[in-house]
């Protein structure tokens, strides 16, 4: 009995391993981004309502003695910042805005998503695409013809996660954050109807980083060669 390897002999194992490290190395540092940033946005809220909180203290039985009228005044970010950090010095929010903005179903975290998603779709499609198949023995890395190339693309490394985000990204990019009418076509992302914003809670960035970590998985297990036992 023997051990012989199978596959593609085409196949560029070792550059699949590449892009396999390349990919993980990108899923890493934006899960990064993601949880610092809305841990930050955390912080700033919670400022904010403790803020809020200490003056109320001092009018305790008030009119003033309300979220109302508290969010209507003027968030500063002397307490975070130094006036020189960037243009925190100059910035202009209610502290009802802020509060708004950083709550988990508020902007500041639906825009970090999006913008983590068409980093991680751009990064497929400008890239990754390209050099899998290439990686795979499909494509000669040589050839310069884009409609061949787009043919041989797209008849091999179809994924329906990236067609998915490919529908979100179009939406947040090229339509205003609202979802077009193909995210009915949706295999795996089916939160959107055509019509409705692209709101991306954190709920819903897990389960984008999980279903990504499962592709990355799967590139993984793609570097290593089919191997087979021969009886002799």
């Amino acid at each position: 009995m023997k051990i012989v390897e199978g596959g593609n002999p085409n196949t560029d194992y070792k550059r699949l391993h590449e892009l396999y490290e390349q990919f993980d190395a990108l899923w890493t540092k934006l899960q990064g981004f993601y949880l610092d940033a809305v841990a930050g946005f955390t912080y700033v809220r919670q400022h904010v309502e403790a803020e809020q909180a200490r003056a109320r203290r001092y009018v305790a039985g008030t009119e003033l003695d309300s979220q109302e009228f508290q969010d209507t005044l003027m968030f500063g970010y002397d307490g975070i910042f130094s006036d020189e950090f960037c243009t925190s010095g100059i910035h202009r929010a209610t502290q009802g805005e802020v509060r708004v903005r950083n709550a988990q179903d508020g902007s500041n975290f639906n825009t970090l998503a999006q913008l983590c998603i068409t980093s991680f779709y751009d990064f497929w499609e400008d890239y990754l695409r390209r050099e899998y198949v290439i990686a795979k023995g499909f494509l000669d890395p040589n050839k310069r013809d884009s409609k061949i190339i787009e043919k041989v693309v797209r008849e091999n490394a179809a994924n329906d996660l990236w067609g998915d985000l490919y529908r979100l990204r179009t939406s947040i990019v090229h339509n205003r954050g609202i979802a077009i009418s193909d995210v009915s076509k949706c295999k795996i992302i089916k939160w959107f109807r055509p019509g409705e914003a692209i709101l991306i809670t954190p709920d819903r960035m897990r389960a984008i980083f999980l279903a990504l970590l499962v592709f990355r998985n799967e590139l993984f297990r793609e570097h290593f060669p089919p191997q087979y036992m021969v009886f002799q």
